[in-house]
């Protein structure tokens, strides 16, 4: 068990250092073309510290194609990374980037923002009220992510706040892509191993496989977001912070379960219906109302946020022990 355990721990740190490798050369890349602060935290940034949750669901698919007896097992697991990273970041990195520092959201894109990500999290609840996520809901979560893309550059909230700077040669900006895409590859490879490790922990713990994938892999896997987001916020880049939380909890739901439904098709854990999904957009709502008040999140606000995530957690280990 030791071995799995220290497994997890080496992927996610693996896993964490490539996220970072992605994000710093997709940064060069977006200033090099110029493209604004809030843009680049709701898009390339937002992505990028989701790779992890990404590249688990494209692996975990696999997996359930090549044994589709796995099918309980990994989309209680991917599901329940996916969902409780958002809600970590939601309810508890948002908070906390809050406290040490500020979330400030421009009134004007507030709907852009905190709307899509509270129609996201419904959209993701639609999807799973039957109990099985299809590969054409799935193809409607991708297809549901790609409009808001398109929307976000159609709107002005997508406009440069600075002149393309052009400061990569050609050959730099083809080794940044390159350097990206050897990341993408490893960190599959990665992401295969901590699953398999996952899958043997959940066969000896007294846990269910979406518990597990919410408070281990989902807090894991939100460690990008944590840390790109207070290097934000420390930097005074309050609006690229902002837009990484609210990006990532865009991309997560309708990228992340849309590609992996895609591949190989989810069932659902009642639990995610009933309880954990519910609390994301209930949540969501509350911060969007904390935010429209003064466009800030005050700290006493961040406070709520962070008792109401530890109350989540809590409740949801001794009323919803195991997947049904």
């Amino acid at each position: 068990m030791w071995v799995q355990f220290l497994t997890i721990l080496v992927g996610v740190a693996i896993i964490l250092i490539l996220a970072e490798l992605i994000i710093k050369n997709a940064m060069e890349l977006a200033k090099h073309y110029g493209l604004s602060g809030t843009f680049i935290g709701l898009t390339v940034l937002s992505i990028g510290t989701s790779i992890p949750e990404l590249m688990t669901h494209v692996i975990g698919s696999i997996n359930i194609l090549r044994d589709p007896s796995t099918i309980n097992t990994f989309s209680s697991l991917l599901i329940g990374n996916n969902i409780g990273s958002d809600i970590f970041q939601q309810n508890f990195v948002l908070a906390l980037v809050g406290i040490v520092g500020s979330i400030v959201v421009i009134r004007s894109n507030l709907f852009k923002e905190m709307g899509a990500l509270i129609a996201a999290a419904l959209l993701t609840w639609v999807v799973c009220l039957g109990g099985f996520i299809s590969r054409v809901e799935g193809l409607i979560l991708l297809v549901a992510y790609v409009a808001y893309m398109i929307y976000l550059k159609k709107s002005k909230i997508s406009e440069s706040v600075n002149a393309p700077l052009n400061h990569l040669s050609k050959k730099n900006v083809i080794l940044a892509v390159l350097l990206i895409l050897i990341c993408f590859v490893i960190m599959g490879f990665v992401s295969n191993q901590v699953l398999d490790a996952s899958t043997v922990l959940i066969s000896v713990l007294p846990i269910s496989a979406s518990f597990f994938g919410i408070i281990l892999l989902g807090v894991s896997s939100a460690l990008p977001e944590l840390t790109t987001s207070l290097i934000a916020v420390f930097k005074g880049h309050k609006n690229v912070s902002a837009g990484i939380l609210i990006g990532s909890n865009i991309t997560n739901p309708l990228f992340g379960i849309g590609l992996g439904a895609l591949i190989s098709t989810y069932t659902v854990p009642n639990v995610i219906v009933i309880y954990d999904l519910p609390f994301k957009i209930i949540t969501a709502g509350l911060i969007y109302w904390f935010l429209i008040r003064n466009e800030k999140l005050d700290k006493w606000e961040a406070t709520v946020l962070i008792l109401l995530f530890i109350g989540y957690v809590i409740i949801r280990q001794i009323y919803f022990p195991v997947d049904f």
